[in-house]
């Protein structure tokens, strides 16, 4: 009698990397497919991971250092010039030239120099990673404490639920930009942190609107009331039942209020009103104001950094929005 052969079993380790290489290769597809269908989402998010990638690596690729002045020695140096002389040519007193006002793509300088000699490259990338850190903390600090906020004002309702939405109303009443201008203002030297907390107390408001709105649907679903039956407490209902149903619009709102929270920022450093001791976009576009008609380079090239960044953010927001809803998915 003949056995029937059964096939060989894979090794404990080799399964293991199958099951890996599987997994990774249906990321993959299911990620090509998320990409053909929604091709602004996917440039959005190539966009992002550059402007991270930027941030994250920015001390390895800066090449200079942002606050320093690049100078060459002057051919024109005299040291026994007179006053007379110099008057005439100030260049005879100076020993070194201000490497200032270079155009880009130079040998030493890809994106030229501003007016004080600084390499624009690495002004760009600092510049980046402040952009990223200050859009995804004031995102951070705005999402989670207006979750929190709206969450119990959605959930309880009542009086509870009419005293905060009257708070949200009195900061709303602002304009957004006179409001962050006043509170950065109040102190004599603007500092990241102050900046942050400014930000993310500024978009305080709409978080607890949006988080309201999707907690007032789903508290009145069938799985919640059956949990109150059960004789579920409301801390564990909100935790357990109601927040995990609402994490698609938090998580959208957080993407997309990175960009603008970006934006806002470059407008404060721009206004003169930005951290005082940090290289940022606002600071470049207001400097390259200086020789805007002889060399634009400075403001050009910091405008299109922000722009891109806003771009990038808001088209992966639109994206993530589009997935995690099924009345836009496949549109």
């Amino acid at each position: 009698m003949t056995q029937t052969q059964q096939p060989a079993a894979l090794p404990a380790a080799g399964y293991t990397d199958f099951r890996r290489r599987r997994s990774v290769g249906s990321t993959l597809r299911r990620a090509g497919a998320l990409a053909r269908r929604n091709k602004l989402g996917a440039v959005g998010v190539i966009l992002v991971f550059l402007i991270l990638f930027v941030a994250i690596f920015s001390p390895l690729i800066k090449r200079y250092d942002d606050t320093e002045s690049f100078q060459t020695a002057n051919p024109d140096f005299n040291p026994t010039a007179n006053p007379f002389e110099i008057a005439a040519n100030p260049g005879l007193a100076s020993p070194y030239i201000l490497d200032r006002w270079e155009s880009p793509l130079g040998s030493d300088h890809w994106l030229g120099t501003d007016q004080f000699g600084r390499d624009i490259y690495s002004r760009i990338v600092v510049g980046a990673r402040l952009a990223v850190l200050i859009g995804v903390g004031a995102s951070l600090i705005a999402v989670i404490s207006g979750s929190i906020v709206g969450l119990v004002s959605g959930y309880f309702g009542g009086k509870i639920d009419l005293v905060i939405q009257r708070f949200v109303d009195a900061i709303q009443a602002f304009p957004g930009l006179v409001l962050l201008m006043l509170i950065v203002s109040i102190m004599d030297r603007p500092s990241l942190t102050l900046m942050i907390v400014a930000l993310g107390f500024l978009g305080f408001a709409t978080s607890v609107r949006i988080v309201r709105s999707s907690v007032l649907g789903v508290s009145q679903a069938a799985f919640v009331e059956a949990a109150r039956s059960y004789g579920a407490t409301d801390i564990r209902i909100m935790l357990q039942h109601v927040l995990p149903n609402i994490l698609a619009p938090i998580l959208v709102v957080f993407s997309i209020s990175i960009g603008a929270y970006i934006l806002a920022e470059a407008s404060l450093s721009f206004l003169g009103l930005g951290p005082a001791d940090k290289t940022t976009w606002g600071k470049m576009v207001n400097a390259g104001r200086v020789a805007l008609d002889l060399h634009p380079w400075e403001s050009v090239i910091s405008g299109a950094a922000i722009t891109l960044a806003v771009l990038g953010f808001n088209l992966a927001g639109d994206a993530i929005r589009d997935e995690l809803d099924p009345r836009l998915r496949g549109r």
